[in-house]
């Protein structure tokens, strides 16, 4: 009874130690295979009809796709996609690709941007950026190396201020001066870095109102181990004044306290190894209370 018992029980633990041992290849599988999802593209007019050319698929390999665009676009142009969860897009020739993870892939819509009470397209973005009659759009699935990569997993120049979005990295706050489009949340997560003025490409930033009580955040989508934030304040001087301290909240309940100079450099702050999945900046206090303060890029740093 005891010699069946024993080996009965060997038997068990042998079994769980095979499964135990094969479950990261399991998952390794399931997200390569979820890597393979087909991806299409398409742009629908401010009717939501079809047009443009078809979306031509990767000889190489079906989890890339590009669209072929002969038509200038239009007030209401949007572009949809559909693929996997992690995509590398580019919406615009002029633009780099954009690293997103989107939950939900049925909700990767990307409108045109128009800016607002303009003919043209937004002015947070270069002049040449979505004009003309051709247009290239492609996406991809993100590779194994990108999706461990150390890098900056803020940066998001696809980003779009809609409170709705479901695609991530995805910049929110709770002031915007005049809601003019150049200052808007999204501004400091599109890699641009010139801050030695303000206003229109490529001196846009998130830029809040004259008041005390503002908040900025990012939001990631999912969780990620962060260790380093870079943060650039515009250093349009004298006409901007600058923040001198800031608290830095993550999703864990955690946050830092961190003190701000003015300077036209990255400002580091290093901190032992979390994970969230947002970064949040509350309680930004100005040197000078009636000048203007704000931020033209925060970065991110840490892995998947």
């Amino acid at each position: 009874m005891r010699t069946m018992s024993s080996a009965l029980w060997i038997i068990l633990l042998a079994s769980c130690v095979l499964s135990v041992a094969t479950l990261p290849a399991i998952a390794q599988q399931r997200s390569s295979t979820a890597n393979k999802i087909a991806l299409t593209i398409q742009l629908q007019n401010q009717q939501s009809t079809r047009i443009g050319s078809p979306e031509v698929i990767s000889a190489s390999q079906s989890n890339a796709a590009s669209l072929d665009i002969h038509r200038a676009y239009q007030p209401g142009d949007r572009l949809l996609f559909n693929g996997p969860q992690e995509m590398a897009v580019r919406v615009d020739q002029s633009m780099p690709e954009c690293l997103l993870f989107v939950p939900d892939t049925s909700a990767l819509v990307y409108q045109i941007p128009y800016g607002r009470a303009e003919q043209q397209t937004g002015s947070a973005y270069a002049p040449d950026s979505f004009m003309g009659d051709v247009h290239r759009v492609t996406a991809r699935a993100m590779t194994e190396k990108e999706r461990h990569l150390y890098r900056n997993l803020a940066l998001n120049p696809c980003d779009q201020p809609l409170s709705d979005l479901a695609v991530f990295p995805h910049a929110t706050s709770n002031s915007v001066a005049r809601n003019l489009f150049v200052f808007a949340a999204r501004n400091a997560i599109d890699g641009s870095i010139q801050n030695g003025h303000h206003g229109v490409w490529p001196y846009q930033s998130w830029g809040p109102e004259l008041t005390t009580d503002v908040w900025w955040s990012v939001n990631f989508g999912r969780s990620v181990k962060l260790d380093k934030i870079r943060m650039m304040l515009r250093a349009d001087f004298p006409h901007d004044g600058t923040w001198k301290s800031a608290d830095v909240q993550f999703s864990d309940g955690s946050s830092l306290n961190i003190q701000l100079r003015p300077t036209v450099q990255f400002q580091e702050i290093r901190f032992p190894a979390r994970w969230t999945t947002s970064v949040r900046l509350v309680h930004l206090v100005p040197e000078n209370p009636g000048t203007w303060c704000s931020l033209i890029e925060l970065e991110a740093w840490g892995r998947e």
